[in-house]
């Protein structure tokens, strides 16, 4: 039969094409954390750029035009190291991540900023090695590349005082932010700073200190974090370890900041702009009740900053000050809860301010989201006749959509369509396969920041009539 249309497209060439062609569709030490009830905040090849939607054939077409790879679909696209492996603290090793936007985990209609908690101590004594060093260039701008493939806005860097490698890779930071329009970066001041950073001198003057350094320094930043012109700054448990007059300090500046403090009573310091959450691994429902507390703190003083917190969970079994402090990730499921805690609350008309990643690379602790999420999902997929089917294993609510590729060499993928979740088949024929031979691949995309699942291919050999 074959030959038969061939001979006829041969005769009748020089009128009417035999097909149509493809239709796109489109130096010194790290400080140990402090002993407090709250988990201290804890970089590998470029990502790969997430690649373009291949064309969705049409009706006739005699070939197909592959816009992706097979390792492109399934290697490391994040900007964690290629030799990062699975850890047993939960860290999933280098992995294929969705590049699904973080911000469709929120309600609609949401203008929250979201920010990623970034820490910068790697490659330095006393911390894990995880394949990178923070004060690689390189490395940084991996990151952010990364952060923003992802729809991340910012980051919040948790910061140990000047003088040391810390300080200098926040000024990395600070570069490659400004490269990004759009892309923030704001200051976290660690509690570890304040003894490290002022000799035989108090606790106050030592934050004064510090804030001076930032002021001069991070402030005149074109990408620094801001709202209405102030600049925005955190602390992590200072006011828990220390009695600070943020009234002083502020009067100390030349330029007002905004100071954001920590948990619901952060609200209510005089000197309060706002507060943010954190991950609570000491509670045993996951932190939703301290998550719903928080936010009702936040709703009744409307005027200041809410900054939400989301997660995957908490492991610090691999933290040398860690004292076996455990969040289960529940596959997933933790990460999705806290954005479902979000928009059982906010909405279009009560927007969420800020949300921050707890945390982007705290490897040590378990809460990075870098390497991905493992929502523990898998797939396997069958031909039957000219139908593809496929069989999923997991909480498909950890996935955001399938998308279906083909081959000719088993290396180079056209995409062929995307399917909704709760949809297990396609039909070969209405998505207009060339005949030919072909090796066929289900992938299922995760929602955002989690693993995407590729399985082996299947053959298929079909031919649907009228082709």
């Amino acid at each position: 039969m074959s030959y038969k249309i061939t001979a006829v497209c041969l005769l009748v060439l020089s009128f009417v094409a035999c097909g149509s062609n493809p239709n796109p569709s489109n130096s010194s030490s790290t400080p140990n954390p402090i002993s407090n009830p709250y988990p201290t905040p804890s970089p590998g090849p470029a990502p790969s750029p997430s690649p373009a939607p291949s064309p969705t054939p049409s009706p006739g077409n005699s070939t197909l035009t592959p816009t992706t790879t097979l390792a492109a679909q399934t290697a490391n696209n994040t900007s964690a190291s290629n030799n990062f492996a699975n850890q047993s603290n939960g860290d999933l090793g280098a992995n294929n991540v969705s590049k699904v936007n973080i911000h469709s985990l929120l309600y609609a209609g949401n203008t929250t900023k979201v920010l990623a908690h970034y820490l910068l101590w790697f490659g330095q004594g006393g911390h894990m090695n995880v394949g990178y060093n923070s004060n690689d260039p390189a490395q940084v701008q991996r990151q952010i590349q990364d952060m923003i493939s992802r729809g991340i806005d910012g980051v919040i860097v948790d910061w140990y005082g000047p003088n040391n490698t810390i300080d200098q890779a926040t000024q990395l930071v600070m570069h490659e932010a400004e490269k990004h329009a759009g892309f923030s970066f704001g200051i976290m001041i660690d509690a570890g700073a304040v003894g490290a950073n002022c000799n035989n001198c108090s606790a106050q003057q030592a934050v004064i200190n510090l804030m001076q350094y930032v002021e001069q320094n991070y402030f005149p930043s074109s990408a620094y974090l801001n709202v209405n012109g102030q600049p925005v700054v955190t602390n992590f448990n200072i006011d828990y370890a220390f009695n600070i007059d943020w009234g002083s300090v502020s009067n100390a500046l030349k330029v007002a900041p905004r100071f954001i403090f920590q948990d619901n009573v952060g609200f209510a310091y005089a000197m309060s702009d706002g507060s943010y959450s954190w991950v609570m691994p000491g509670d045993n429902d996951y932190g939703l009740g301290y998550l719903s507390n928080f936010y009702s703190a936040g709703l009744s003083f409307s005027s200041k900053e809410t900054v939400g917190a989301a997660y995957k969970g908490f492991n610090d079994s691999l933290a040398s000050w860690g004292s076996n402090r455990m969040m289960n990730q529940q596959c997933g499921q933790t990460w999705l809860k806290t954005f479902s805690q979000i928009n059982s609350i906010y909405n279009q008309g009560t927007q969420l301010p800020y949300l921050q990643m707890v945390t982007w690379n705290d490897y040590e602790e378990g809460t990075e989201i870098e390497s991905g999420v493992d929502n523990c999902f898998s797939l396997q997929a069958s031909v039957s006749g000219n139908s593809l089917r496929w069989q999923i294993n997991g909480d498909e609510s950890t996935v955001d959509h399938y998308s279906i590729y083909a081959s000719t060499d088993g290396q180079n993928l056209a995409k062929l369509t995307d399917s909704q979740t709760g949809t297990y088949s396609a039909d070969l024929c209405s998505l207009s396969l060339p005949p030919g031979n072909y090796q066929l691949f289900v992938q299922a995309v995760g929602k955002p920041s989690m693993a995407n699942r590729m399985p082996g291919p299947v053959s298929y050999s079909g031919s649907c009539s009228g082709q």
